[in-house]
């Protein structure tokens, strides 16, 4: 709610932008502060990392009324229909969040999903869970860092 209330005047800030600052600022705040923000879990599907419980929340959010998935834009953008709770976060916890909007939001979803392609994506077979511990992996997957990953990840059965 607060992303879609936060990002109200873009058009172009839908599912993939949204997705991708959840994750970016759960990462960050885990590697600052040793936990997350939502506590959401992540997949790897084709489009980068994904919070993999966010179509049922945001089902439900849209059936109390509270959100409306505009469908018409491209980005199928989030609008907000009620004020987010902020009682819920801290000074740190929103600072994270709008770094991440404020980095996103000049990129084109497209590219947006191909910056998501990092390492700690490549370190896990699709739809499989990327582990908050990856927020500590930074920077490009080398064809060698993507072979140790797919061995470790047999190996460990992620």
């Amino acid at each position: 709610m607060y992303v879609a209330t936060k990002t109200a005047d873009l058009d172009d800030f839908g599912t993939t932008k949204i997705n991708k600052t959840l994750y970016h600022a759960d990462m960050e705040m885990f590697r600052e502060n040793g936990r997350p923000i939502t506590g959401a879990q992540y997949h790897r599907i084709q489009n980068g990392p994904v919070p993999k419980h966010i179509p049922v929340a945001e089902r439900n959010l849209v059936e109390k009324e509270a959100l409306e998935i505009d469908k018409s834009v491209a980005a199928h953008k989030r609008i907000a229909r009620r004020e987010p709770n902020m009682d819920l976060f801290s000074e740190n916890e929103i600072k994270i969040v709008d770094a991440q909007i404020e980095r996103l939001m000049g990129d084109t979803s497209a590219k947006v999903s191909e910056d998501s392609h990092d390492i700690r994506w490549h370190a896990v077979s699709h739809q499989s869970l990327i582990p908050y511990e990856f927020a500590f992996l930074s920077g490009e997957a080398t064809e060698k860092d993507k072979s140790d990953a797919a061995e470790l990840a047999v190996e460990l059965g992620w």
